[in-house]
């Protein structure tokens, strides 16, 4: 729910433009432009059908463009039914005069999907069949160690704490009453092939849950993809190192101030992979290989097999 401060139908006669609106289009296309190229800089895009949208960070920097800024005055706790959260009420307000030119109420509910209840996970040791704990090389610090082997579990889900609920309906409220005074700027931004939706991501965000086409959750990092339950690796040729030897290559590379381009470089013109062919990337190396690629960069790196396994936390001997 969103209003605009009421005229009185006696003032009306007294609106008229307050610039030239060459002038005025002018300025907001700088505005436009300056928004979209740090919007652009970002990491993550809100982006949904190859649409941009703005976030609350995005409306209140247009707002610090007009002297405009957002100030909560209410939230209050409701309940609709089983469903309850937070409604809360902003303003914008001209900070010069300490006038308000919008309001806005916006709502976050715990029966929303993202909003009730939500996943949680955590990692335990992967026992074998008999109970006992699995181990596994690791590269830690450029050393190599024996660790328990681990898995990532989906444990029941929890509800989300109601302060979140309550934050997020402020933040809703504060997109709003923004975007309500200038929705213009997304419209200018749209220019140059690029779709830019007038509508806040937080407001839209639930649709673009049920729908799953958000992308920027539709792009995984190599992070999410490793500790997503259901991801298997690919699996890896016998004769090839392995992927923490790859790792330790990289750590071995970067001490000796190699860069990714130097080391990727050196592999392909030095070393081939299984039959001859060309290395694609360092994981395609043959084990027979591993040591003469570290004494080539630096000798008193030196590989060892790794210790036996035992029931201590962590690989016994000076590395441990």
């Amino acid at each position: 729910m969103a209003d605009l401060v009421h005229v009185r139908d006696e003032d009306v006669s007294l609106l008229s433009l307050a610039d030239a609106p060459e002038k005025a289009l002018e300025e907001a296309s700088q505005v436009a432009s300056t928004i979209m190229e740090v919007i652009s800089s970002k990491p993550k895009v809100v982006t949904f059908n190859s649409e941009i949208y703005f976030e609350n960070e995005d409306w209140c920097f247009i707002g610090k463009f007009y002297g405009v800024t957002v100030r909560v005055v209410r939230d209050s706790y409701v309940e609709f039914g089983t469903a309850k959260g937070f409604e809360a009420e902003a303003e914008a307000v001209l900070t010069s005069t300490g006038q308000i030119v919008g309001r806005a109420f916006m709502m976050c509910l715990d029966d929303e999907e993202n909003w009730g209840l939500r996943p949680k996970y955590d990692w335990v040791d992967d026992l074998d069949e008999n109970g006992k704990k699995q181990w596994e090389e690791k590269v830690i610090n450029g050393v190599k160690k024996n660790r328990p082997k681990r898995k990532r579990v989906e444990l029941p889900p929890v509800k989300v704490p109601l302060f979140q609920l309550r934050s997020m309906a402020q933040t809703r409220a504060s997109s709003k009453v923004l975007s309500m005074i200038f929705k213009f700027i997304p419209v200018l931004a749209s220019k140059g092939g690029k779709r830019v939706s007038g509508t806040p991501a937080e407001e839209a965000s639930e649709n673009f849950n049920n729908s799953g086409a958000r992308e920027r959750d539709d792009k995984p990092t190599r992070a999410k993809r490793k500790t997503t339950p259901e991801a298997e690796e690919k699996p890896r040729d016998p004769d090839c190192i392995t992927r923490d030897d790859q790792t330790f290559l990289y750590t071995v590379s970067t001490k000796c101030k190699l860069s990714h381009d130097e080391v990727k470089a050196k592999l392909q013109a030095e070393f081939k992979g299984k039959d001859g062919q060309p290395l694609k990337s360092s994981g395609d190396m043959l084990k027979k290989d591993f040591q003469a690629y570290l004494d080539s960069v630096d000798p008193k790196f030196k590989f060892h097999a790794p210790a036996p396994t035992t029931d201590a936390q962590e690989e016994p001997g000076a590395n441990g």
